[in-house]
């Protein structure tokens, strides 16, 4: 009797895919030693951790309806970095030096921990902030300007990450 291949699998096969292709990408030569290794680390990473890295409810970005916004959200968050680098190279070359530290709690909108955690590294990623802590609720963000913590607030980083979680179900 032929079983069909179930949802977690088929998300097991991609990402063992993905990290084979990447494997080829930074390999410097192709060669069949290269292959079978890449073969053996892909597959057996995903071996290793699929209890941590799958869970039905929790990963959105595999499906194919959520590529073009998972794109979306690195090239919002690439843009984001730059204008966080400008600003902060700004603030670090002025004399005075106008910064204001403050610690800001911001609240969670994402159902699930892996968009928690995707947008609070996100936060971190970008210069001027730091992701101090995320409880079930709130963040807790430390931004170096005053403009910094409130551009937080309703962010358009937090509206990609939130577009991803659309799909969810």
């Amino acid at each position: 009797m032929k079983e069909k291949i179930s949802l977690l699998q088929k998300k097991h096969i991609v990402l063992g895919v993905l990290l084979f292709t990447f494997w080829n990408i930074l390999s410097p030569r192709i060669t069949v030693e290269s292959i079978l290794v890449g073969l053996v680390v892909s597959f057996g990473v995903v071996l290793y951790s699929r209890d941590i890295v799958f869970d039905e409810e929790e990963v959105t970005l595999y499906k194919l309806s959520n590529i073009g916004k998972f794109f979306s959200f690195i090239w919002c968050l690439l843009v984001e970095i730059v204008k966080a680098n400008i600003q902060v190279a700004k603030i670090v070359l002025s004399p005075s030096m106008p910064i204001s530290p403050k610690l800001v709690r911001i609240p969670v909108k994402f159902k699930n921990d892996f968009n928690k955690v995707l947008y609070g590294n996100a936060v971190t990623l970008t210069p001027g902030t730091l992701t101090v802590d995320i409880t079930e609720n709130e963040y807790l963000v430390h931004a170096l300007t005053e403009e910094a913590a409130e551009d937080l607030i309703d962010s358009v980083m937090e509206q990609h990450v939130l577009r991803l979680e659309v799909d969810d179900k």
